[in-house]
């Protein structure tokens, strides 16, 4: 891993992987931190609300929501409510892939950081999203990077800290347990519902990673859900 900067940008929508990533930069001593969470239209928008409520929490520099409305191209059932969000256990979690989502989130964050002199985004993808999202690979960020240092308004090393991209989430909630990240304050369903469904691929995710860790997650859900097994599919 590259050094850690003193200034950075993460973006943080508000969910467990990111929190758990704004926790780490804090503990690593990274000293200036701003906040970048997306409106995208999506359905499940109340995780913006989570996003400002711990970036206050931990002290951040600075947050800001910027909008970027996916709605327009529609197709997705996280941008457009006619469209049900398949449940875990359908195996359909391809459906929820909204069209580079993240190549889009980290232009206009980098567009917004070079107003200010800001060359280093932090963003949370981790090894289980390897499969279905693509651009959560390192290889796509490794590409993304150059592009960014080739389309900035004048020569800058652009770099996107992506220090979780190897980890899987129980290991990210192990992280986070040991720093105390606030995991009652975040937002993960894609229903946007509180409590969480508890059924969608996002919340399967997310109880499975407590359940790996031995440890109850202190979210509520919709659903009982027995932590004493290892797996819920």
């Amino acid at each position: 891993m590259t050094a850690l900067p003193r200034k950075s940008v993460l973006l943080l929508s508000g969910g467990m992987d990111s929190t758990t990533l704004l926790w780490w930069m804090r503990d690593r001593g990274i000293s200036e931190i701003h906040t970048v969470s997306i409106d995208y239209g999506q359905r499940h928008a109340v995780e913006l609300e989570s996003s400002a409520s711990l970036s206050r929490l931990a002290g951040v520099n600075s947050h800001r929501c910027l909008e970027v409305d996916l709605r327009q191209i529609g197709g997705n059932p996280l941008t457009e409510i006619g469209r049900p969000v398949p449940a875990a256990e359908q195996e359909r979690q391809t459906l929820t892939v909204v069209p580079f989502r993240n190549m889009l989130f980290i232009t206009v964050a980098a567009a917004w950081a070079e107003t200010w002199g800001c060359k280093d985004l932090f963003i949370s993808p981790v090894r289980d999203d390897f499969q279905i999202y693509r651009d959560c690979r390192r290889e796509f960020y490794d590409m993304l990077e150059k592009t960014l240092c080739l389309g900035a308004t004048r020569q800058a090393d652009y770099r996107i800290h992506t220090p979780f991209v190897e980890k899987w989430k129980d290991e990210i909630v192990s992280i986070g347990l040991n720093l105390g990240v606030p995991y009652a304050k975040t937002h993960t369903c894609y229903e946007g519902k509180r409590p969480a469904c508890g059924r969608c691929d996002a919340c399967v995710e997310r109880i499975n990673a407590f359940r790996a860790n031995r440890t109850v997650d202190p979210l509520a859900y919709e659903i009982d859900v027995d932590w004493t097994t290892s797996r819920i599919v």
